[in-house]
């Protein structure tokens, strides 16, 4: 953050004691569930992820883009921006962005073979697709942006995530699914006025608008789904596996780095749940900030006063 640009966003960071009276942990546990965790996810867990998804949330640099152009609002212009140098999370977002304006069209009653027009197509309709093309359009210089909006190569972690929801589902009961689905449904969108509460977005000076909104509520969830994605990986990589002669001493060394915050009593039952635990998230934090595993592929590319960013 520049010394002479203040940010509103970074200023109510530190506050955050401020945005208690609202809270997405009921939420979050839901959304857990859907994205892999156990069907009962831990309230300390879910606490833990909406403290990380928050704080990130309100350290985004996009009140400082917005004001260097001379802006008076946070728009979707300021996050593209942002996420530019994360290719497969923008084509990620991109693909949001058209989805959110089909919805529209069925929403708003559009005729089926209007449906399939052209996904450029400048009509109204299409405003965030359109909005988002003009913007990466001028601030292109290789033509590596636009092609995205060509381009239908397969999401691996999407598809990794679908995957898991498919053996998720297999042993499950008629009101276990129903459970299921109803928590693959819940988004921080779709409680728009919680969400702006929760960010405290009164206090800011320069406000989010609808579309910047939308954004922000997407990247949410996606951070909430790559904690949930990171934290498997950890909860799988420290398991002990029969026949591996190092398997003690992985074990020993996860109990050893979580002694300063939990008693060993505390790593044992949580060695005894199926749910990820707050031991889980701190170190797929910790691993994903120093590029460490398995998890380094996944690294962002957008780092800012030594936090790593995980939706951008």
């Amino acid at each position: 953050m520049s010394s002479t640009v203040a940010s509103p966003m970074s200023t109510i960071a530190s506050s955050s004691g401020g945005r208690k009276s609202t809270s997405f942990t009921p939420e979050l546990q839901s959304m857990m569930f859907s994205l892999g965790d156990a069907r009962r996810p831990l309230h300390e867990t879910a606490i833990l992820v909406e403290d990380i998804v928050h704080t990130q949330l309100i350290n985004l640099q996009a009140a400082e883009v917005s004001q260097l152009r001379g802006a008076r609002v946070i728009s979707a212009e300021d996050l593209l921006f942002l996420m530019r140098k994360d290719k497969k999370k923008l084509r990620r977002l991109l693909k949001y962005m058209f989805f959110r304006d089909y919805k529209s069209k069925i929403v708003k009653g559009i005729e089926e073979d209007d449906l399939l027009e052209d996904k450029f197509n400048s009509n109204n309709t299409n405003k965030r697709q359109k909005l988002a093309q003009d913007f990466l359009n001028s601030i292109d210089q290789t033509g590596e942006l636009l092609a995205m909006f060509e381009d239908d190569e397969i999401d691996d972690v999407k598809q990794e995530r679908m995957e898991r929801a498919e053996r998720q589902t297999r042993m499950m009961d008629s009101v276990q699914y129903a459970e299921f689905c109803e928590s693959r449904q819940l988004s921080f969108s779709k409680k728009a006025s919680k969400f702006r509460d929760w960010l405290d977005c009164s206090s800011m000076e320069i406000k989010p608008n609808a579309v910047a909104m939308e954004i922000l509520a997407y990247l949410a969830y996606e951070t909430v789904a790559q904690l949930v994605d990171l934290a498997l990986l950890v909860k799988q990589d420290m398991a002990p596996k029969a026949g591996d002669p190092f398997s003690h001493a992985i074990s020993a060394t996860f109990i050893q780095y979580h002694n300063s915050t939990e008693s060993t009593a505390a790593c044992g039952i949580e060695a005894q749940s199926d749910a990820i635990q707050p031991s889980h998230i701190r170190e797929a934090i910790r691993r994903y900030g120093h590029k460490i595993g398995p998890l380094s592929p996944f690294t962002s590319a957008y780092r800012r006063n030594g936090m790593t960013f995980l939706a951008c």
